[in-house]
């Protein structure tokens, strides 16, 4: 896994400011909080010239030794590695661990073998005690094994830290869900209500429309052979005027909508704000080190969240469209029955005309139906994304706040 993936062990490594101070971590972050080791550039020859003693150093032009001296000197260097060798020479200090670099040791190693090599080239040129190149062996082989100590330890500390991070990953994920109940509970509340009230609607509408029928076939029976062009004109009226009611109810209907609607969003986005609130409390400091992580998955989150509204949303006026077209069919099969009986004692052109009528009437009933239901659908929709984008510029506005910081 690379420590990019993981986000942020950068913090962890101590530097200096101008003023001379190191950087000290955070005591807050308890997964950052471990033994960092200081980066210190040195070369090979540095590092040798701190573990030989100045009289045991020589030009480099003056080492000079066969190949079976170089072998004697190895063995003899890696079998009497002298006990008593100071802990400051084999400190941490003289390595220079990354997290990013872990995979560097064994470029470390190669170093060493090449030093060796080197230093057994120049051995070759030289007829100096051999204690010297014995002392330079052993202080590397500790140096070496402290490095590896030290990458083990390191190694210790990453498994530690990422069983950590999946622990609190999940706490997280619960406590959202959590927040989603109550808000998912109240959307059902008040998609029943809804559906209740234009339940309502549709009765009040049926009582109106049956009161208008049978005035009209008390009018239809008392004057129907003498005043036809009469009763043309009044069932036009009469047509007129409930259709004028119907869009008079759903205006208000419209209206009730969309005020629930704006009360339910400002609810809503006053929740949003104090949840975000606490939650910027809470978690300030573990944000900053995930803050790509969850950013992505608050993305998703919310992506999610609004199809699901949205499917939710067009089921349940699909469902109520279908619902309607139903009783309307049912509703205009039984007047169908009931004014065949009456028409057949009228001419034929007065049962076309309220035929067409009926017919009329009842696309426009569909059709301002459709445009009421789209048109809320699509503000609805309207509604979502305009709080998934406020909320997305909130959380940006945060981000910017804590890098300011």
């Amino acid at each position: 896994m690379d420590d990019d993936d993981f986000g942020g062990f950068e913090a962890a490594e101590s530097y200096e400011f101008g003023n001379g101070e190191k950087q000290t971590t955070s005591p807050a972050i308890a997964w950052a909080a471990f033994p960092t080791v200081p980066e210190v550039h040195r070369s090979p020859d540095v590092l040798l010239e701190h573990s030989v003693p100045s009289s045991c150093l020589l030009p480099s032009d003056s080492f000079i030794l066969s190949s079976d001296n170089v072998a004697t000197a190895t063995q003899t260097g890696k079998s009497g590695i002298n006990p008593a060798v100071p802990e400051e020479q084999v400190k941490p200090q003289f390595l220079s661990f990354n997290m990013r670099t872990l995979s560097d040791i064994p470029v470390a190693s190669s170093n060493v073998v090449e030093d060796k090599t080197l230093a057994d080239a120049e051995t070759k040129r030289t007829n100096e005690p051999k204690s010297c190149l014995q002392q330079a062996v052993a202080n590397l082989e500790i140096k070496l094994c402290s490095a590896e100590e030290e990458k083990f330890k390191i190694k210790k500390e990453l498994e530690y830290l990422l069983e950590k991070h999946s622990v609190l990953e999940m706490d997280f994920l619960k406590e959202k869900k959590e927040k989603m109940l109550p808000h998912q509970d109240h959307y059902k509340t008040l998609q029943e209500k809804h559906k209740q009230e234009l339940e309502d609607m549709r009765k009040a509408g049926h009582e109106a429309l049956t009161i208008i029928v049978e005035e009209f076939k008390a009018l239809l029976q008392s004057t129907a052979q003498q005043q036809e062009a009469a009763i043309e004109k009044q069932y036009i009226l009469a047509i007129e005027k409930h259709s004028h009611k119907c869009e008079e109810l759903l205006d208000a209907q419209h209206q009730r909508l969309l005020d629930i609607l704006e009360a339910e969003k400002e609810v809503l986005s006053e929740k949003i704000e104090e949840a975000l609130m606490q939650q910027s409390q809470k978690h300030k400091e573990v944000l900053d080190k995930c803050l790509d992580e969850e950013r992505q998955r608050s993305k998703e989150a919310l992506a999610a969240a609004a199809k699901a509204e949205k499917e939710v949303v067009q089921e349940a006026v699909l469902k109520a469209v279908v619902e309607e077209r139903r009783n309307m069919e049912k509703i205009h099969a039984e007047e169908r029955k009931l004014w065949e009986a009456e028409r057949e004692s009228h001419k034929e052109k007065i049962a076309q005309a309220v035929s067409v009528a009926m017919q009329e009437q009842r696309k426009q009933n569909q059709e301002i139906v459709k445009e009421a239901l789209m048109e809320e659908q699509k503000r609805s929709e309207k509604a979502i994304e305009e709080a998934v984008k406020r909320t997305r510029e909130e959380l940006m506005e945060y981000i910017k706040e804590q890098k300011r910081v």
